[in-house]
């Protein structure tokens, strides 16, 4: 009698543990029609395409929890971009490129999360202006929005909540980009400083008020002497009838004086127009930004660039919507930044139309 107590109290435990720990499928499929215009040649270039990811990039994954008890948590997540206009999966080296991490969670310690993942001050850029083609963080080429979006061998932690609507984190990566960075980095030579990096974020959301700030190093060179660093910040409020946002991001290179940072400020408001529909409109200023990322030579004049960005986002249901995108771009004399992967030399614009349909599942 006192085994079959024992056994039945075993089943019971056990099926308990099973129904605290829940694994979740879901993704999002993004596909758009598109017309971009770029300038080769002092030749006007248009491209007619179908593409993916143009309002949210298309993904499957992973994520799940187990309660462990006493408040404390297990957490993973994985997940894979996907090229539906072409079902490509993943990308080079990468089967989960978007994520791929573990982490341990209690209300009063925080969290700990160890893997590839979102940087800081990429996922403080993405939740705020977009780091998608169209947006400007992607089209000025920033390092939050594009460099250091995501990083390898990244410990990630994120501080139990001490203040009412204030989410502090802190990041470490022993090498940002192990694969396309191949065997020169910190990781796989002993004594190399490359890629090792640190981060850190602040958030606050208090009501209709949201600010925040985000920092992110690398090192560039074996001894550390060199780093690539990125700076972001921005205020939105929300009036209801609008929610406005400005935003400042500085991306500089430690320790070569030959070169100067780009910057890129802004703002955009997002209107909801009618029951369903907001439409999105923003103006951003590149600075320094002969190229896409690149540091300019000190001296280098007119290489400024105009960005503008209109969206409007009609929702079907809570998992469907349907939008239309519109992005301009005036360079200047010596700036020749393009959009969605179409190229345009100095002094030329560049645009793009996109149509289409998200649905998230």
């Amino acid at each position: 009698m006192k085994k079959t107590v024992l056994a039945l109290a075993a089943i019971a435990a056990s099926s308990a543990a099973f129904a605290q720990s829940s694994v979740t499928l879901y993704g999002v499929v993004d596909m758009s029609v598109e017309s971009v215009k770029g300038n080769t040649a002092g030749k006007s270039t248009t491209f007619n395409r179908v593409s993916s990811d143009n309002l949210a990039t298309s993904r499957i994954g992973f994520k799940g929890v187990e309660d462990l008890g006493g408040g404390l948590k297990a957490k993973f997540q994985l997940e894979s971009g996907l090229k539906t206009d072409t079902g490509a999966f993943g990308d080079t080296g990468r089967a989960f490129n978007r994520a791929a991490w573990v982490g341990i969670s209690s209300a009063e310690a925080g969290e700990l999360r160890i893997g590839r993942q979102d940087s800081l001050i990429g996922a403080q850029i993405a939740d705020t202006i977009g780091a998608q083609a169209y947006d400007a963080s992607v089209v000025a080429g920033t390092s939050g929005g594009v460099t250091f979006r995501r990083i390898d061998n990244a410990l990630t932690y994120i501080a139990p909540t001490f203040v009412p609507g204030l989410t502090l984190s802190a990041q470490y990566s022993t090498a940002v980009d192990s694969v396309t960075a191949g065997n020169n980095n910190a990781e796989a030579t002993s004594g190399s400083a490359i890629g090792r990096g640190f981060g850190f974020a602040a958030n606050f959301v208090q009501g209709p008020l949201a600010a925040g700030l985000s920092y992110i190093q690398v090192n560039t060179l074996a001894n550390g002497n060199n780093e690539n660093v990125g700076l972001y910040a921005y205020g939105a409020y929300d009036l209801g009838v609008a929610k406005l946002t400005a935003f400042y991001n500085d991306d500089t290179n430690d320790g070569n004086r030959a070169v100067n940072g780009h910057r890129l400020y802004g703002f955009q408001a997002a209107v909801p127009v009618a029951a369903g529909l907001t439409v999105t409109g923003g103006y951003a200023y590149a600075h320094n930004v002969t190229s896409a990322g690149t540091f300019d030579a000190k001296g280098t004049k007119h290489d400024n660039a105009g960005i503008i960005t209109l969206k409007a986002q009609y929702d079907l249901s809570k998992r469907t919507a349907v939008y239309a995108l519109f992005t301009e771009v005036q360079n200047s004399d010596n700036a020749r930044l393009g959009l969605a992967s179409v190229a345009t030399i100095n002094d030329k614009s560049a645009r793009g139309l996109a149509v289409g349909v998200r649905h998230a599942f």
